[in-house]
């Protein structure tokens, strides 16, 4: 199955401590490109949240809820830890198959990549946004990575995790 989106940066902080604060709300409420969010963890990997937004390409405002599942599968050999993305109980993504892919390359430097491999709208909120969908979708994780990477260089990833 090929790649829809593949997006990867390098940040500053340790591998561990970057998958710690994937399951705090602090750190999607820090690094998210929209106007409000609120996360909550509904169990260990898998977080609740209500968005805000308006998309600047249709100028048109976004209300959104839905979980984020997120399964650690483990360590790869020279890959680095994988955790599989889903989204549930979302009425506008009908669909959303992803992997983040977090890897040490130093003791304080590591590379976060995401790969969005299957995403599919609801036929209704596909008719509010057109064919701008994956193109919103490639923003928006660019905008997270950049806003980690930004975040990350003058923050330490512990102030994520409190």
């Amino acid at each position: 199955m090929g790649k829809l989106i593949s997006k990867v940066v390098e940040v500053n902080g340790d591998k561990e401590s970057l998958l710690d604060a994937l399951y705090k709300p602090k750190l999607w409420e820090t690094i998210s490109p929209v106007k409000r969010i609120e996360v909550e963890f509904t169990a260990p990997n898998v977080f609740y949240s209500e968005i805000y937004d308006e998309v600047d390409l249709i100028n048109i405002p976004i209300e959104m809820s839905g979980e984020l599942v997120m399964e650690d599968q483990g360590e790869v050999p020279d890959k680095g830890r994988l955790i599989e993305l889903n989204v549930r109980n979302n009425k506008d993504v009908e669909k959303l198959e992803a992997r983040l892919r977090i890897k040490a390359i130093g003791p304080n430097k590591s590379k976060v990549g995401v790969f969005v491999h299957n995403f599919k709208l609801n036929n209704e909120f596909l008719n509010l946004v057109g064919d701008a969908s994956e193109l919103i979708l490639r923003r928006k994780l660019s905008e997270i990575l950049r806003n980690l990477e930004t975040f990350l260089k003058d923050n330490d990833v512990k102030e994520l995790i409190e």
